[in-house]
């Protein structure tokens, strides 16, 4: 099988279809790559530094039990980054360390974002755990925002920025990281915008739910 390109969109529908339907003791390696424009590249004849193992991961994740549903409202994790979940703990634990912020902060907005699906892609281009736009992707030095250790590591030193330029204050930090920091700066507020209104509320409801589990489980 040659290299082929593939749009994200079906990239996510060929990913549901590995974890579920294909057979657990297969061997065929596939690799995958992204290009700069964001262009996803799959072969099984690696012939570029730049590909890495993709299909054996994927079955190995298919393989594992699901984990139970977080979040009100939220579909159900897909088999097929479910046992990914205590690796992006790691990665969310690493990143929260370094740019000092509050570990259960980068959850909630994870959870919010994407609950937690690596491969997460809106309709309007923001893509991975914390949907990061391709430019601010690019912006913060995110080679693959699919990667859950490049996406994390990128959206939790933008989110350190936001916290930064407005002293503290996580609802304007917050309204920034859904809306722009300019539009935060336009209204010198929250944005008068449903969709940034209720995504600051839903991560604040998160994080202080997260705060209040000791536990902190998925």
């Amino acid at each position: 099988m040659s290299a082929k390109t593939i749009h994200p969109i079906v990239y996510l529908v060929l990913l549901w279809l590995v974890g579920a339907f294909l057979p657990a003791d297969s061997h065929g390696d596939i690799y995958r790559h992204q290009g700069e424009d964001g262009t996803v590249y799959f072969t099984n004849v690696p012939n570029d530094s730049r590909y890495r193992l993709f299909l054996k991961e994927y079955q190995k994740a298919a393989r594992t039990t699901p984990g139970k549903i977080s979040g009100k409202g939220l579909p159900p994790l897909m088999p097929a980054y479910t046992g990914y979940l205590p690796e992006i703990d790691n990665h969310i634990a690493e990143a929260a360390k370094y740019y000092e912020l509050d570990r259960k902060l980068v959850q909630a907005v994870i959870q919010v974002e994407s609950n937690y699906n690596p491969l997460a892609l809106s309709p309007k281009g923001a893509r991975g755990l914390m949907q990061l736009m391709p430019g601010t992707a690019k912006d913060l030095q995110v080679g693959d925002p699919f990667n859950p250790r490049e996406n994390i590591n990128g959206g939790s030193r933008y989110l350190r920025y936001l916290l930064d330029l407005f002293n503290n204050d996580l609802n304007l930090a917050l309204a920034a990281y859904n809306a722009g920091p300019e539009r935060v700066n336009q209204y010198r507020g929250i944005p008068p915008y449903l969709e940034t209104r209720n995504y600051v509320q839903k991560v604040m409801q998160k994080y202080q739910s997260l705060k209040g589990d000791i536990s902190s489980s998925w």
